[in-house]
């Protein structure tokens, strides 16, 4: 009982160290920019942006409820400082339970917000 109990303290203890993403796809391998600096605004909208720009690539980043939308915003802004995008567009939010994958803690109430959108750079 003691080593099953471990195994399962083993298994919380990787998959808490897993909620905090921040993932980029690049959308064409050849075109890379530089990063833009840490105070360059970005601009974040669950829409189109009214302007030409080039589709860079998907930013998917997720975090703990506790740390709500805001972080999650500013997560976005720096991932797509980091990739040289000006905005990020069609921003989809959303929750996963963690533990969604292991059935016996399925109702442990431990919710991750995600957002992903696509990183766009003006022409």
């Amino acid at each position: 009982m003691l080593r099953l109990a471990s195994g399962w303290l083993v298994v919380l203890s990787l998959t808490g160290c897993a909620v905090g993403r921040d993932d980029f796809v690049l959308l064409n391998p050849s075109t890379h920019y530089p990063a833009r600096q840490a105070e360059a605004p970005v601009v974040l909208t669950v829409g189109d942006w009214n302007q030409p720009y080039e589709e860079l690539g998907i930013i998917h980043v997720s975090g703990v409820s506790r740390e709500g939308y805001q972080h999650l915003n500013e997560k976005l802004r720096s991932e797509a400082r980091r990739v040289g995008a000006d905005a990020v567009i069609f921003v989809h939010y959303g929750t996963e339970n963690a533990f969604s994958v292991i059935p016996i803690f399925v109702a442990i109430p431990y919710d991750v917000l995600t957002a992903e959108g696509l990183a766009v750079r003006k022409r």
